[in-house]
């Protein structure tokens, strides 16, 4: 009943202003809480409910006003919609009942498994990892109160709270101890390194598991370089780190045809099973995420080293998925089919939180405009500098190397040119002379005279 009223209130809401937007999503809020403190669940978990609640519901109207496909939450059919689809589409005689039919066909049959658990808290009253003398991970969860029927003493000893340090003991009915499986690098890098803040408590396939959240506390560093990252399509990105006159200090690529190959074979298999029992993509699209985990490590790796602030393009224009709302008038074609899969977006966004853990701030972003065709040497820009793919060859100053690294020092030069030029034009128009091919050219000229 209560997820019900909810459910109305917030479609109500759709197309309102902000300002009544947020004043009815925070009553909202409160009315949830005052409903969760009668449920049988631990004071951590009924204080995280009308948060995941409204974030449901921010998340549910953003999407909506944007234009996007979005649908609140409803439980989830335990029969296979095969059958039935494929009965719909054998009797299918107008042209909305045989899309419908044919979406419901690469549909996946679902369980009615719970949904995740959220634990704001980091102690007794929430979550605590917890690691013994012999180096095993358990975990603390206080899921009920004190009368719950599932309510057992639980005693721990000696066990050590890898958030703070300390030795704890201590006895409880609000919860249990569970063993966890965790690989040595998440220990060492997460659980030994950071701080936990919130976790949720996942059943999926008859096996708990918990995700949690950690703070990461590093002291920062100041930029003293620039990295610049050109994301392509036969690289998935190159790099180049410059100082401050346009010096070079390393430069690299990372090899996109691997993953763009794999995720090609893939797509080519997942048309052919949807037909037959709509088999999911998770699973593949899990090989995508690591490439580009791993590429981020190797990019936070290199601007460690030299202290670089990381610049990319703003390429959100093309980055736009099938699930995203295109600008209006823009088709999509299948450049930008390829440029998903790239995953543009996906490793900007990896890098906003990965550079910060370590204490160098998150990427900037740039114009990606004439990036490609304006040479790095003398500044001379025209579009028949790149007439293909791999080279670049600047036609005024014979300058010649390999594109994508090329752009990648473009990108870095732009940042250091638009934090110089961008106060002095701020609210003007654009004059030649402040143009990017033209401060690029007299500050080489300015080096060559140094």
């Amino acid at each position: 009943m209560l997820l019900g009223s909810v459910e109305k209130q917030v479609k109500a809401l759709v197309g309102k202003d902000k300002k009544d937007v947020r004043e009815t999503l925070r009553q909202l809020k409160s009315l949830v809480a005052k409903k969760c403190a009668k449920l049988p669940l631990g004071d951590s978990a009924k204080a995280a409910l009308p948060y995941d609640v409204d974030a449901q519901a921010s998340s549910y109207l953003e999407l909506i006003n944007v234009g996007q496909a979005a649908s609140w939450p409803t439980r989830r059919p335990k029969e296979d919609p095969y059958p039935a689809a494929l009965d719909a589409l054998t009797q299918s005689i107008t042209l909305e009942e045989f899309t419908a039919a044919t979406e419901a066909l690469s549909s996946k049959a679902r369980t009615n498994d719970p949904r995740p658990l959220s634990i704001m808290r980091n102690n007794r009253r929430g979550t605590m990892l917890l690691e013994d003398d012999k180096g095993r991970l358990f975990a603390w969860v206080n899921l009920h109160g004190q009368h719950n029927r599932f309510a057992r003493d639980v005693v721990v000893t000696n066990m050590v709270n890898t958030r703070t340090g300390e030795i704890v003991n201590f006895k409880s009915k609000l919860g249990c101890v569970m063993p966890l499986e965790c690989s040595q690098w998440h220990f060492q890098r997460f659980i030994k390194q950071g701080q936990l803040q919130s976790s949720k408590l996942i059943y999926r396939k008859e096996q708990f598991f918990i995700a949690c959240t950690f703070e990461f506390v590093a002291a920062d560093i100041e930029c003293v370089t620039y990295l610049g990252i050109d994301r392509g399509i036969e690289e998935i990105a190159s790099y180049a780190v410059i100082t401050d006159d346009l010096g070079l200090l390393a430069q690299g690529s990372f090899e996109g045809a691997t993953l763009r190959g794999y995720q090609r074979k893939k797509e080519a298999q997942a048309k052919e099973t949807q037909r037959r029992k709509g088999e999911s993509r998770v699973s593949w699209r899990a090989y995508a995420d690591h490439i580009i985990h791993a590429l981020a490590n190797k990019i936070v790796d290199a601007a460690l080293l030299y202290a670089s602030q990381v610049v990319i393009e703003d390429l959100s224009a093309i980055s736009q998925g099938p699930q995203h709302k295109r600008p209006k008038f823009r088709p999509r074609t299948n450049l930008s089919k390829v440029l998903n899969r790239a995953q543009y977006q996906k490793l900007a966004n990896v890098l906003k939180y990965k550079l910060p853990a370590v204490g160098l701030p998150p990427p900037r972003l740039v114009r990606a405009a004439g990036t490609s065709i304006t040479c790095n040497v003398c500044g001379y820009r025209d579009k028949e500098n790149r007439q293909s793919q791999a080279p670049f060859v600047c036609l005024k100053c014979a300058h010649s190397e390999n594109a994508d690294l090329h752009a990648a020092k473009n990108i870095a030069a732009k940042h250091i040119y638009w934090r110089e030029v961008g106060p002095k034009v701020k609210g003007k128009k654009l004059t030649d002379r402040h143009k990017f091919e033209n401060w690029l050219a007299v500050r080489r000229q300015a080096v060559e005279v140094d």
